[in-house]
């Protein structure tokens, strides 16, 4: 059942790419040749017409999005019951269908309350994961090794007020997701270029903080943030020393934009004298409608982290570009290189196999809109490295990797 599945899929995706597509100037999307606007646009309708009630009735923004895909890899790496894909922090699963994601996204604007409220709930496999990476309790949370977690993640749940100071002084206080990196954890109608997540945004950088966050509109072009966490997705804090996050953002046009953001504490729990420093760049660059650049540079450092309490240092650099040929076809090229050079983050030191761990990736994504709600997505992908560290077989191990994903989103 799951191979004719994949095989419809697949040549549907073939079909996409090959054809020629067109869009005119219309109401909503443009035509396309695989529009399903005339079956699954009218579900889109009703969604709309039963969201838009609720909305009404609770008084309350509802969003959210259903997610799922399938990753097949080269290596075919499978050990006992696992068959996780190396060095892969969410699509990690080889040759199965899996259903990522139940979004659910409840907000209330601050205009109504005098206070904002947000609240962010995953369901699905990337809860898991999510889960899994995040510290709840006193156990040490290894993604992708713990297992076992429920399918149920608050990724986050906040509220929001402005001080009548200046241009206003936003308070934020919760758990909430991180300033740092190009990519994020999906959001509805915001999924990112790519279906796999680069090498940077899983280990370079936290997911989610709790704790509270000032923002500053300095002027329209720059706006500054500064607060206190707990730390390193870690609800708790674990060593009585709370973090630094903050950065700023930069737009002095359009087509242009820069965001800063550092991390700064302890995280190694009861040694509050060991900071780990984090650094992140991105800007984002848009030189012409339909095409959006994203470049980011990402530094870390963390003091006697190590097996041998010797520091660890952690860089990397990527790039997407993403083109809109039509309003329904979308490609996106990802390149990028992470140098993990004490083997803290990818777990190298941790498993006493490798210490300079240096990894490379480039990503190529197709994505069609069959409707406004509806999209699909087909990569390619080829991971290399310095050392043996993607699993092959049951046994094997290589330098390379490469992985083949199908994905669908529903947006609502």
């Amino acid at each position: 059942m799951k191979r004719g599945v994949m095989k419809v899929v697949f040549v549907a995706v073939l079909f996409l790419i090959l054809k020629p597509l067109y869009a005119q100037e219309a109401k909503g999307l443009g035509p396309g040749w695989l529009s399903l606007d005339s079956s699954v646009g009218l579900i889109d309708k009703r969604v709309d017409d039963t969201k838009s009630a609720l909305e009404k009735a609770l008084r309350i923004s509802i969003s959210g999005f259903l997610d799922t895909s399938y990753t097949w890899s080269s290596n075919r790496p499978g050990f006992g019951s696992s068959d996780d894909i190396s060095l892969r922090v969410f699509d990690q699963d080889h040759n199965e269908v899996v259903f990522n994601h139940f979004n659910l996204t409840l907000e209330k604007p601050e205009k109504d309350w005098g206070m904002g409220l947000k609240l962010v709930a995953d369901f699905g496999r990337t809860a898991e994961l999510l889960r899994e990476a995040t510290l709840w309790g006193s156990k040490l949370q290894v993604p992708g090794v713990n297992g076992g977690e429920p399918s149920a993640e608050l990724r986050e749940a906040f509220i929001t007020f402005t001080l009548p100071i200046g241009k206003g002084l936003q308070v934020k206080g919760g758990k909430f997701v991180t300033l740092m990196g190009t990519e994020v954890i999906p959001a509805p109608g915001s999924p990112n270029p790519n279906i796999s997540r680069s090498y940077l945004f899983g280990f370079a950088i936290p997911f989610t903080h709790t704790g509270v966050l000032f923002s500053y509109p300095v002027m329209d072009m720059l706006t500054l943030m500064a607060g206190p966490v707990t730390g390193w997705d870690n609800p708790h804090d674990n060593n009585r020393q709370p973090s630094f996050h903050g950065g700023f953002t930069f737009t002095p046009a359009e087509l242009f934009s820069l965001t800063t953001s550092v991390m700064d504490g302890p995280e190694q729990k009861h040694h509050s004298g060991r900071n780990r420093f984090t650094f992140s760049n991105v800007a984002t660059i848009k030189p012409m409608s339909a095409l959006t650049l994203f470049l980011e540079y990402t530094y870390g450092h963390e003091d006697k982290v190590t097996a041998s309490l010797r520091d660890g240092t952690w860089q990397g650099l990527a790039a997407i570009a993403s083109y809109d040929w039509t309003e329904r076809f979308n490609t996106a090229v990802r390149g990028e290189f992470f140098r993990d050079s004490d083997g803290v983050r990818t777990g190298g030191d941790l498993l006493g196999t490798h210490e300079d761990v240096r990894l490379g990736e480039l990503t190529l994504t197709a994505a069609y809109k069959f409707t406004a709600k509806l999209l699909g997505r087909v990569e390619v992908r080829q991971d290399s490295a310095n050392r043996r560290v993607f699993q092959e077989g049951n046994t094997g191990s290589d330098r390379h990797q490469t992985t083949f994903a199908l994905q669908a989103i529903y947006t609502f």
